[in-house]
């Protein structure tokens, strides 16, 4: 198949999926790039196709474009994928569901898979795993965290249709040719109460912290299908420490980016004339 070089939330309509104050929704997907940079750094990019699954309106398909990916997406909902595809004019937006895949075997490098359904976790999860050759990961909204609690007892949903860690971890752990036990990591974001998801919070930092802990709104399970990629063996964040002992490291090695960004005007101005509506 084709792969050309190609420039989120899950395919529901995007009023429900997005929240509905500007800077909530401002803060969120910034914090959900942030997730993906960190979550995806040890995948590598050169020449490698990604499929974004359940891609919704494209919110993240030009940032991973502009990671280093060809990236393509699927989408039920053909409102979004017409503009999908005008946000991303060098991606192939094509029609179909998570638990349908309307790709071959083996086809794409990598898989990111947007959960939309969690009764349908299993069988998404089985077609990431028949298209992806190298690995895939998934993200979910967790209505187990803090901000899921307080959602419920204020009666104010998360974004989108919410399962659990523990869930999506015991899916990943029963589906056949399951990836290792060492080849799965998890990440989470958004770790605050919903009234924190705002710059102009006092509190916004705390979403910044504990992204190793299952304890965020928005998680991701990253899954190796082969051999770990490389890791540097310096500490990447050394900040007001720099004067600490040389010999102190943490706690594990950092994932390290394999190439740097393109530039996103080359993804915008590609094929403008092929773009959906906006």
């Amino acid at each position: 198949m084709d792969r050309r070089a190609r420039p989120h939330m899950t395919s529901a309509p995007e009023a429900r999926q997005r929240p509905a104050d500007v800077a909530t929704a401002r803060f969120v997907l910034a914090a959900q790039l942030r997730l993906l940079e960190r979550a995806l750094a040890a995948w590598p990019r050169r020449d490698a196709a990604l499929l974004d699954v359940n891609c919704g309106s494209g919110v993240f398909l030009p940032f991973l474009w502009a990671c280093g990916f060809e990236v393509d997406g699927v989408e039920a909902e053909p409102a979004a994928r017409g503009r999908a595809q005008s946000r991303c004019p060098t991606a192939t937006v094509m029609a179909g569901s998570d638990d349908a895949l309307p790709v071959e075997d083996d086809a794409y490098d990598w898989v990111l898979l947007h959960l939309e359904e969690p009764r349908r976790l299993a069988a998404s999860l089985a077609e990431a795993r028949r298209v992806a050759r190298r690995g895939f990961a998934v993200t979910f909204w967790n209505r187990h965290s803090l901000a899921g609690l307080c959602g419920r007892l204020a009666r104010a949903p998360l974004p989108g249709n919410a399962t659990s860690w523990w869930e999506v971890a015991r899916a990943l752990r029963r589906m056949e040719n399951a990836p290792a036990r060492g080849q799965i990591a998890s990440l989470s974001a958004l770790a605050g109460p919903p009234r924190t998801w705002r710059a102009a919070s006092p509190l916004s930092r705390c979403n910044r912290w504990l992204m190793a802990l299952p304890l965020g709104a928005w998680g991701v399970f990253r899954c190796s299908l082969g051999p770990a990629g490389g890791v540097t063996p310096l500490a990447l964040r050394l900040g007001d420490r720099f004067g600490r002992r040389m010999d102190e490291r943490l706690s594990a090695p950092e994932p390290v980016l394999e190439c740097g960004r393109k530039p996103l005007t080359s993804c915008l101005s590609g094929r403008g004339d092929e773009g959906g509506a906006s």
